[in-house]
């Protein structure tokens, strides 16, 4: 039953929008209101990462690591939400958007997991509860600076190394990324389930953060389901981890389809990096005492 709820889940990131997560009207007839958007510069260039890696410099086992470490997010109740993750720092602990834990009206949802997209894909439950998450604020505002969630795996990972983060190298305009989502809504090509979506894309501005997080613009395609996709860029050679997806520009808006990058304008995609406040969370957690295993008898 709960692997049927799952593929449902999963079959809903075509109805899920890249800012809160709130399921959209029922599909109609005519085609005019199908278009998926915020399409930055032309033509969406997402495809499969077997497709595109090799073309975006990924190696055989920078590909496989990247289906190890990063997949799908999702709660099942009250509410169903569905995002994009990766591991962060460790493989007890991913990174993601807040608002995929949170309904609308603040209450946090349950029944959460993470499934990543390995060859032999795993699904392991989260642990949402205060001891085992991280969240930017009590109540994250979706798309905001603090809509970012820590959040705890009930096991480890095993065999999955998470890309490292470079603090002390700032993300700069210029910077080429490679943006992860395990699968947005309604792309122009199709693309396996099973397998992440890639593309790539460039940092184009990084304002100067009156947070205490860091964020970032760039010109990379997003739609539904985009949300908490994994930023890779390189570092000295070395993929690292920049930061992750967290609102765009109106996606269903027509005249947003392949329009030149314009913040002012809508045209836009937004990133959090990981350093500042997210780096610090992250660490917060990692230092945290493990979770009792749930087989295991708590002391009196």
């Amino acid at each position: 039953m709960r692997t049927a709820l799952i593929l449902s889940l999963v079959t809903l990131a075509t109805a899920v929008g890249a800012e809160p997560v709130i399921p959209q009207k029922p599909r109609i007839e005519s085609t005019r209101h199908l278009v998926p958007i915020n399409i930055i510069n032309g033509k969406d260039d997402r495809d499969s990462l077997l497709l595109l890696g090799p073309a975006l410099g990924l190696s055989s086992p920078e590909i496989d690591r990247v289906r190890m470490v990063s997949g799908y997010v999702g709660c099942l109740s009250p509410s169903p939400s569905v995002g994009s993750a990766a591991l962060f720092l460790n493989n007890s602990q991913i990174l993601t958007a807040a608002h995929v834990f949170f309904e609308p009206s603040g209450r946090r949802r349950w029944k959460c997991f993470f499934k990543n997209q390995a060859s032999e894909p795993r699904m392991i439950d989260l642990l949402v509860d205060d001891a085992n998450a991280r969240f930017g604020s009590k109540r994250p505002k979706p798309g905001s600076n603090n809509d970012y969630a820590i959040v705890r795996l009930a096991e480890p990972l095993m065999g999955a190394a998470p890309f490292p983060v470079a603090p002390d190298a700032p993300v700069r305009a210029g910077d080429d990324l490679i943006v992860v989502t395990a699968h947005p809504a309604a792309m122009e090509k199709t693309v396996d389930r099973s397998i992440p979506v890639v593309q790539g894309c460039q940092v184009m501005r990084v304002p100067r953060s009156s947070e205490k997080t860091s964020f970032y613009r760039s010109d990379c395609d997003a739609t539904g389901a985009s949300s908490g996709g994994m930023n890779l860029s390189r570092v000295g050679g070395e993929l690292v981890y920049r930061g992750i997806n967290i609102t765009t520009g109106p996606w269903q808006d027509l005249k947003f389809k392949g329009a030149p990058f314009n913040e002012k304008g809508g045209s836009v995609t937004t990133a959090l990096g990981t350093d500042a406040a997210i780096l610090a969370a992250g660490r917060d957690l990692q230092a945290a005492p493990p979770p009792v295993p749930q087989t295991a008898k708590a002391s009196p």
